[in-house]
């Protein structure tokens, strides 16, 4: 029998594995770091969309305390920061324009602002980390 008879039974007979022995080990690696990418771009992502969620509901239960008979900007601030609190929202800022206290007419228009940076508030802080988030709520004085 020749050589290359016998050369032709054994590659005939071993699996078709050995030639692609490390072929998933190299494409797990190329394709590794995209998955990466978007597994933290998702997180970063949901952790944006949440902050601005929660600024908004804080802005909006700020406008109500604020805007009722006997509100004030302090007590909207306050209302403010404790719905920040619950959602585990750090060093955001909230603003009421224009002051409000009892002497303030009615029809007022009152804007409540509320910020906070992703920084801040972000387990990744990877692509928006230096993002400030904002929202607006506007309110007439009842």
């Amino acid at each position: 029998m020749s050589l290359n008879v016998q050369m032709a039974r054994r590659s005939a007979r071993r699996p078709r594995t050995d030639r692609r022995s490390g072929a998933a080990s190299v494409e797990f690696a190329v394709c590794l770091p995209m998955i990466a990418a978007l597994v933290f771009g998702v997180i970063e992502t949901s952790n944006a969309v949440f902050l601005q969620q929660a600024l908004t509901a804080s802005a909006y239960e700020a406008g109500n305390v604020v805007s009722a008979i006997g509100g004030t900007s302090a007590s909207g601030i306050a209302r403010a920061n404790t719905v920040l609190t619950g959602l585990g929202i750090k060093s955001a800022t909230i603003a009421v324009n224009p002051n409000v206290d009892a002497n303030t007419p009615v029809g007022t228009t009152i804007v409540i602002t509320c910020s906070a940076k992703l920084s801040s508030n972000s387990v990744t802080s990877w692509c928006l980390s230096g993002r400030t988030f904002t929202a607006n709520y506007t309110v007439p004085r009842l």
